[in-house]
């Protein structure tokens, strides 16, 4: 049985093969998307438990997905793992501030985002996060980002 459904979106070929690899073989199922677009819609389609997500990522407008998500009943109530080659402390306080959970610059060990993952799915939801995504419209409609 799998531990839990993860999207890494990353768009970086080694880190999709190198972490998508190492979530899978700790039990966890693992899409992989490469832009905030596949990205938004795969969290429109599926039911995931956490994203690992690049700070930045290809798009056609704005390419910080967490911003993109935390605007979508569908995707603010999940954990994000920020796991990005921006290293420096601006870029670590953008994602923070935007709503990620952790932030593991690269490279990392993918012993130390299992560990991290781990961690995220075990606690409580944060309390400005529901619990479930049921804050999703029953119709399954999207709201516009305003």
């Amino acid at each position: 049985m799998a531990k839990g459904r993860i999207l890494l979106a990353h768009g970086n070929a080694d880190c999709q093969t190198i972490y998508g690899s190492a979530l899978a073989h700790d039990g966890y199922v693992v899409d992989i998307v490469v832009d905030v677009e596949s990205a938004l819609r795969d969290l429109a389609n599926t039911s995931y438990d956490l994203v690992v997500s690049d700070l930045y990522l290809q798009s056609d407008g704005d390419e910080c997905l967490i911003r993109r998500m935390k605007h979508l009943p569908y995707s603010a109530h999940l954990p994000v793992v920020i796991l990005t080659g921006w290293t420096t402390e601006p870029h670590r306080r953008v994602a923070m501030d935007e709503g990620a959970d952790d932030f593991l610059a690269l490279p990392t060990r993918p012993r130390d985002l299992i560990a991290t993952v781990g961690t995220l799915l075990d606690q409580p939801r944060r309390p400005d996060r529901p619990s479930s995504p049921s804050a999703t419209d029953q119709d399954g409609s999207v709201m516009k980002e305003i």
